[in-house]
């Protein structure tokens, strides 16, 4: 039964499909019998070309294309300028790092510092938290 079916339906597709086709072959055997081709419908249509018109379009658009060109030569020439500024602030900092990373070492070679401990950790020399003055 369901195949029946299925044959049914199939034929009728393929009966519609074979009566599209002899339609359209009809409507093209009277346009061309009339005397009027496709080609002269498509020339008649097209508007005439104004070619000042179109300069015009153009050198705007190169024009709107130059000024995008130049912001956007700009903004990464202020990024460089600031990264710059960046990298030569960060040096200035490192070199006073190192100037007194010197300064504390040459302070520590010429003073010897000698922590005492005693037996528990804790401190084997007391000194008092306030100098006496004489």
């Amino acid at each position: 039964m369901r195949n029946l079916i299925i044959f049914c339906s199939v034929l009728m597709m393929v009966n519609i499909n074979a009566s599209d086709n002899k339609a359209e072959s009809k409507t093209e055997l009277e346009i061309y019998n009339n005397g009027v081709s496709d080609m002269q419908l498509m020339q008649s249509e097209v508007p005439p070309v104004e070619v000042e018109e179109i300069k015009k379009q153009r050198i705007q658009k190169s024009i709107r294309e130059k000024k995008y060109a130049q912001t956007v030569l700009k903004k990464q020439q202020s990024s460089q300028i600031n990264q710059n500024e960046l990298i030569e602030s960060y040096i200035d900092k490192d070199q006073k790092k190192d100037v007194l990373k010197r300064w504390s070492s040459d302070v520590r070679s010429k003073i010897s510092v000698v922590t005492v401990k005693g037996v528990n950790g804790e401190k084997a020399i007391k000194l008092p938290s306030t100098p006496e003055s004489n």
